[in-house]
């Protein structure tokens, strides 16, 4: 079976990543899997030494059993390009509309929902088309336990892209009360395209989503903490809710700087094994490759796609996927330049107390210094100096 894999942006993230691991395991049950994208970035460099094929404009030659789409510029454009291939849509996001499924009938022909709370918003659209709910799928092939975990937590990952400055400041008093170094790796500075090595060296993993369940299948404790918020310990308790929100800090917990402390005092080092065990169980991507090859098998090529002008909608996305990423970088830069603010003014604020202390100590000097015995004492010396010192002037005038 020939896979084609579609997406708008083919950077480094959590969509990305979920492509380069489909098409791997695709690849092992062998199928033919080919990654497009329109718009290439990092991650094209990343998909090619993981020894997969990828392909831009004007070079899908071949023809295709199925589409694996992941967002809607690139739903329309192979719609247009293949109007005679099935075509499964991957929503990966309830906010990010340009992630949102097609909204013409006919152009996709089956949703994927990767956790509860993303099943519930297709099923809200106003299309009409079959959602399946399956769970996000991690390599447990390659993410693997470095070994144990201490009884004591040394080190704390934040593997994050999101993290907004008020929380980050919030997670780093927190650390640093308990005594625990926090590291970070991700962002605009810090994005790494295997983050193996940094999960490897870290006890405790903070994070959301994919970070999560890539911390879990290492055999590190998890601690769900991002910009949207917190639920706090992934447990054989927990896991079940905090899946189906899909690891996004989106449930009824909210964590201040206190809520932190004490939540991460609950650290257990049995957290490792038990959360590589829940990802053995309900993640193996493996397993999601089958689970995908069913419903590929089950699909009927489409009797007919929609009479529209798919090219134009697919620009159209495009354009508002583009205007939506510069507002966020014109948000992460204000946000840079707020923090960079506050600490200068703080900075200055600490400059001014120290030259009013400095003067309060002068005075304080000086003020001793004059009410002292030598002071007294010598005063009708000075006084006399004084005198010699007017004469010498006045006759330097004449």
């Amino acid at each position: 079976m020939k896979v084609l894999l579609a997406l708008n942006s083919l950077g480094i993230g959590g969509t990305e990543t979920y492509v380069f691991t489909v098409a791997e395991h695709l690849d092992r049950l062998a199928h033919e899997p080919v990654i497009y994208s329109p718009q290439p970035g990092r991650g094209v460099a990343v998909a090619r030494e993981r020894g997969l094929t990828v392909v831009g404009p004007g070079e899908l030659s071949e023809d295709f059993d199925v589409v694996l789409v992941q967002d809607a510029a690139v739903a329309y454009e192979v719609a247009e390009l293949r109007p005679g291939v099935p075509s499964v849509f991957v929503a990966h996001s309830e906010s990010f509309d340009p992630q949102s499924p097609p909204q013409l009938p006919g152009t996709v022909d089956l949703q994927l929902a990767l956790n509860d709370r993303v099943a519930r918003r297709l099923g809200s659209f106003a299309a009409d088309s079959e959602v399946v709910r399956l769970r996000q799928p991690i390599d447990t092939e390659r993410f693997l336990a470095p070994g144990p975990l201490p009884e004591k937590p040394r080190r704390a990952l934040l593997l994050s892209n999101n993290l907004v400055a008020d929380r980050g400041a919030m997670l780093e008093e927190a650390c640093r009360e308990i005594g625990l170094e926090l590291v970070r790796a991700g962002g605009n500075d810090r994005q790494t395209t295997d983050p193996r090595e940094a999960l490897g060296a870290a006890d405790i993993v903070i994070g959301y989503g994919r970070a999560v369940l890539e911390a879990m299948a290492c055999g590190r404790a998890a601690f769900v903490y991002d910009w949207s918020g917190g639920e706090g310990w992934v447990t054989a308790e927990t896991y079940s809710e905090i899946e189906a929100d899909g690891f996004a800090g989106r449930g009824d917990v909210v964590l201040d700087r206190a809520g932190l402390v004490s939540a991460l005092k609950e650290y257990d080092r049995s957290m490792g094994p038990v959360n590589r065990d829940l990802v053995v169980a309900h993640h193996r991507a493996n397993v999601h490759a089958q689970q995908l090859v069913e419903i590929f098998g089950r699909l009927a090529s489409p009797q007919r796609r929609p009479e529209a002008p798919l090219a134009d909608m697919a620009r159209l996305v495009r354009l508002e996927w583009r205007a939506r990423a510069e507002v966020h970088g014109v948000r992460v830069e204000n946000a840079r330049l707020h923090t960079e603010l506050n600490d200068k003014g703080e900075e200055l604020i600490a400059t001014r107390e120290d030259l009013q202390q400095t003067e309060e100590h002068l005075r304080d000097s000086v003020s001793g210094y004059e009410t002292s015995l030598s002071w007294r004492v010598t005063r009708p010396l000075r006084r006399l100096a004084a005198a010699v010192r007017g004469r010498s002037d006045s006759v330097g005038e004449r």
